[in-house]
C-alpha cells in the first residue's frame, strides 16, 4: 500500500487554475492514472490516444488521496488565483473511477463546488449517476445522435450502446439538482450535417444546454485537423 502510494505521488493529480468560459477559474482534478484510460478514442482527443481502452469501473487513486493533493493545491494558492471550481478533467473518462462520489464528497468539505466533465459512456450505469449527483455541475458529452456517427467520432469501447447512453442522461437529468449540461464538438464532415444538428435538439427539453467546446487535437484523425466550431 506505501509503495502504491508513492507511485501514485509521482503522477499530477492537481493543475492550475486554468481559466474557463463556462467554470470561471478551474482547478483541474486529475483522477485517472497514467496511462490514459477511456471509454472512447474520441478523433478530437486533446489527451491523444487511449492506451487502455475499458468500460469497466475500478480503483485509480484514492479519494484521501485526492483530497490532500487538492488541499495542499490550495494552500499554495493566492487569494485572487483561488478557483471558482474543482473539476474533475481527467487523463480519460472519470467516472471509470468507482471511487468518484466519495472523493467529491470530500472535496466538498473545501466548501468549492465540484464539476465533473464525462464523456456519459457510463451514465446508464446507476452507480455512475449516483456519484455524479454528489458533483454541483456536470458536463455530459452528446457529439452525435445516431450510432454510425457515434462510432466514427468517438469511437467507443466494444459493449457500449448509444440508446443506454441516452436513456443513461434522461434518467440522471430527471432526478439531478445541480447545474446540468452538454457539450458537443462539431467536426467537419462527420457531425455537421443539419440532419446532425436536427437530432441533437431533442435533448434539449431534458439537459441545460449551455454550450459547446472546441479544442485542438493531440494528433489528427478522421478529418479532426479541419474541425468546425460553433459558439
Amino acid at each position: 500500500m506505501v509503495k502504491k502510494i508513492i507511485l501514485q505521488e509521482n503522477k499530477m493529480i492537481t493543475f492550475g487554475p486554468v481559466p474557463s468560459r463556462r467554470l470561471g477559474k478551474s482547478l483541474g482534478i486529475n483522477n485517472i492514472t497514467h496511462p490514459k484510460t477511456c471509454s472512447y478514442e474520441c478523433v478530437y482527443c486533446q489527451v491523444g490516444r487511449t492506451v487502455k481502452r475499458s468500460s469497466a469501473r475500478e480503483d485509480f487513486y484514492s479519494p484521501e488521496l485526492i483530497h490532500e493533493n487538492v488541499v495542499r493545491h490550495l494552500e499554495k494558492l493566492k487569494s485572487d488565483d483561488y478557483p471558482d471550481y474543482l473539476t474533475f478533467v481527467s487523463n480519460g473518462e472519470p467516472t471509470l473511477d468507482k471511487n468518484l462520489g466519495e472523493a467529491i464528497r470530500l472535496l466538498k468539505k473545501t466548501g468549492i463546488p465540484v464539476a465533473v466533465i464525462s464523456n456519459a459512456s457510463l451514465i446508464d450505469n446507476e452507480s455512475v449517476r449516483d456519484d455524479l449527483n454528489e458533483a454541483d455541475w456536470v458536463s455530459v458529452k452528446m457529439d452525435a445522435c445516431d450510432d454510425k456517427t457515434w462510432r466514427r467520432i468517438n469511437r467507443p469501447v466494444e459493449g457500449l450502446n448509444l440508446d443506454s447512453v441516452f436513456e443513461g442522461i434522461s434518467l440522471f437529468a430527471g432526478g439531478y439538482r445541480g447545474k446540468l449540461c452538454t457539450e458537443s464538438m462539431i467536426v467537419k464532415g462527420i457531425n455537421d450535417t443539419e440532419e446532425t444538428e436536427g437530432n441533437d435538439g431533442a435533448m434539449r427539453d431534458t439537459l441545460y444546454f449551455r454550450n459547446t467546446r472546441h479544442r485542438g487535437p493531440e494528433y489528427h484523425a478522421g478529418g479532426c485537423h479541419d474541425e468546425q466550431s460553433r459558439n
